[in-house]
């Protein structure tokens, strides 16, 4: 529990601290051999959505960039926490199964993918303000269109481990819904708890982009 007066982020920077120092006890060979990784005396690299991130193999250190810029310290928790147990946890046999099944579904639960709830209002009403954008931003990020969602695309998170984004548009009566649907062995590449800060980044990182995109056809 958090202590009394405790600033959050002080219990965010001792988790990701703790996922550092992780890392930094793995067999980085085996972790570069599972996931086919690229790598150097210095540095693992991988790509995550749109970003290239690369984790110093020494300090552990995560640097990100986008595009052709240089490297930058730093990301957020959630983006730090989702990295490193892809790392370390995701099991060396771990394949995909072609089934798509939602959050709930990953941790035993029997309810719907729509992220309606309050912890990700905010995102969604940024995404629900561009919708019209929305195509050519998931597009951008490699996805592939499907047949459900208006629009829906699968797109790769990790080179390895896709997401099926589906979008349905509001009305009079009902608000924009956005649902997010993960191969049935995602659990095998994350903790089924580091689901939800990969879904809190992607879903900021969405908001960023259709932001961006605006403002570049103004």
């Amino acid at each position: 529990m958090q202590a009394m007066g405790q600033p959050k982020w002080d219990n965010y920077a001792t988790a990701a601290e703790k996922a550092r120092e992780l890392f930094l006890g793995y067999d980085q060979e085996k972790i570069i051999t599972k996931l086919g990784l690229s790598a150097d005396g210095d540095y693992l690299y991988l790509r995550f959505l749109d970003l290239d991130y690369r984790i110093h193999r020494r300090t552990g250190l995560v640097e990100k960039r986008e595009g052709e810029g240089p490297y930058v310290d730093g990301g957020s928790f959630d983006e730090v926490m989702t990295l490193f147990d892809v790392l370390c946890w995701s099991r060396e046999d771990a394949s995909l199964s072609g089934e798509w099944v939602t959050l709930s579904a990953l941790g035993g639960g029997v309810h719907g993918g729509a992220l309606a709830g309050s912890m990700y209002r905010e995102e969604i009403a940024k995404i629900a303000r561009w919708e019209g954008l929305l195509s050519p931003v998931l597009e951008g990020l490699g996805g592939r269109r499907m047949e459900k969602g208006e629009p829906g695309y699968v797109i790769p998170v990790f080179d390895f481990l896709p997401v099926y984004v589906q979008y349905w548009r509001g009305d009079e009566e009902f608000p924009p819904q956005l649902n997010l649907l993960w191969d049935a062995n995602t659990t095998e590449f994350l903790h089924y708890e580091t689901v939800y800060y990969l879904t809190q980044f992607l879903l900021r990182r969405l908001a960023v982009l259709l932001e961006r995109e605006n403002g570049a056809q103004q």
